[in-house]
């Protein structure tokens, strides 16, 4: 069926930014519902209205909410939307992801449980209940339920696991899977899983693995490029998404690809920009478009033959100065810089990716240049930090040089 241009949509949740913004790029009238911990978004132009409804607490408050007789579709792209957004969309009877595949990819214990048959893969139980072997070591323990690395913890050997169960009953244990991390970005829709793009991805290793910057397209050759996209295309069949966008990491290890976790909505860290600029395709535009028919997008154009994003690594100290970021965003490549620390402030050591300073996205023709361009932002943007009872020092290097 052919989408009304008149036909409003409900949007669920005040980000990420680009959901409204796609939509008002598109055309599409949308009435807007925010959860009263939300700020209140300002209106502007598509914005039918705006609903406060607590729909994090209690997703099916947006029953309640009352909604344009001939709603078109229910959209959200944020981690507490999904799953109401779900409920409504299937009360309603419109077409979207399904509750059950929103539930089976918010709880990763059931994500496990699930993917056991097609796509197996490390050894996993739960705290206080399951207990690992001794080859199950190293682990990860991480909450069922979180996002941003967040109550993540790695333990090293089997000796050093009886003194932290109590302390870590009911968190999901994993085995810890070697090698690199990748981010795979995917639409479904009627005619399946369309693959937008794999990203390489970094972290700051162990304990918290919180992610520090990413780069596309991802380095890889074309068998392991191929296994990849299979694996998450199973994985995407066996949860039942098969709406919408998606985001599923995954790694690779000895050749074996390991799926991690996946989700029913765009990835964050810039990783949809990141696979816009570099293959001219707009996540979040097709993920409206394979619940809202309508005109087939442009044809893809993109900027960049390769495009990165990076997290400034700056913890642990006192942020002293850097130069006027204003300046740096005219530096060739630079598509956005973001700094949130100010001269003066105390950054914290990182405990979860919330607390990252800033970021600068990056574009090239090479991947040479796109690190060249890097280290040119370095420069420019001077950072240094002051820790506690050391003199002032220069902020470490934005990328790695290999």
């Amino acid at each position: 069926m052919r989408h009304r241009p008149d036909a409003p949509v409900v949007l669920v949740g005040a980000r990420p930014a680009e959901g409204h913004t796609t939509l008002t790029r598109l055309g599409i009238p949308f009435l807007w519902i925010v959860d009263p911990g939300e700020p209140l978004p300002q209106a502007g132009a598509g914005v039918l209205a705006v609903h406060r409804a607590p729909y994090r607490a209690d997703p099916t408050s947006l029953l309640e909410v009352p909604l344009p007789r001939d709603t078109a579709a229910v959209l959200s792209f944020t981690e507490f939307g999904l799953f109401p957004a779900a409920l409504l969309c299937e009360a309603l009877g419109l077409a979207s992801v399904s509750v059950g595949a929103v539930l089976r990819t918010r709880d990763k214990l059931l994500m496990r449980r699930i993917l056991q048959a097609d796509c197996p893969g490390p050894a996993f139980g739960i705290v206080g209940e399951d207990e690992p072997d001794a080859d199950d070591f190293p682990l990860i323990a991480k909450p069922v339920r979180g996002s941003g690395s967040r109550g993540l913890h790695y333990i090293a050997r089997p000796a050093d696991y009886p003194a932290l169960r109590d302390d870590l009953r009911g968190l999901l244990w994993e085995r810890f899977v070697s090698g690199p991390e990748y981010s795979v970005e995917a639409v479904s829709g009627e005619d399946g899983h369309r693959i937008l793009g794999v990203t390489a991805k970094r972290t700051s290793g162990r304990p918290r693995f919180i992610e520090t910057g990413h780069q596309s397209p991802a380095p890889l050759d074309a068998v392991v490029h191929a296994r990849i996209e299979e694996r998450v295309r199973r994985c995407l069949d066996a949860l039942g998404v098969d709406r919408g966008a998606s985001h599923t990491e995954v790694k690779v290890e000895d050749g074996r690809v390991h799926v991690i976790e996946t989700h029913t909505r765009p990835g964050g860290d810039r990783i949809p920009l990141l696979t816009q600029l570099v293959t001219g395709l707009d996540q979040y535009e097709l993920a409206v478009r394979s619940v809202l028919p309508g005109p087939a997008p442009a044809e893809p154009r993109p900027r960049f033959a390769h495009a990165a994003v990076h997290y400034f690594p700056w913890e642990d100290a006192v942020l002293a100065g850097h130069a006027d970021a204003g300046r740096c965003r005219a530096l060739d490549g630079v598509v956005e810089l973001q700094v949130h620390a100010r001269p003066g402030d105390h950054l914290p050591l990182w405990q979860h990716s919330h607390q990252r300073p800033g970021h600068v996205v990056v574009g090239a023709g090479s991947r040479d240049e796109l690190h060249a361009r890097m280290r040119t932002v370095e420069e420019a943007l001077s950072p240094v930090l002051r820790r506690t009872g050391d003199p002032v020092s220069a902020a470490p290097p934005l990328l790695p040089t290999s």
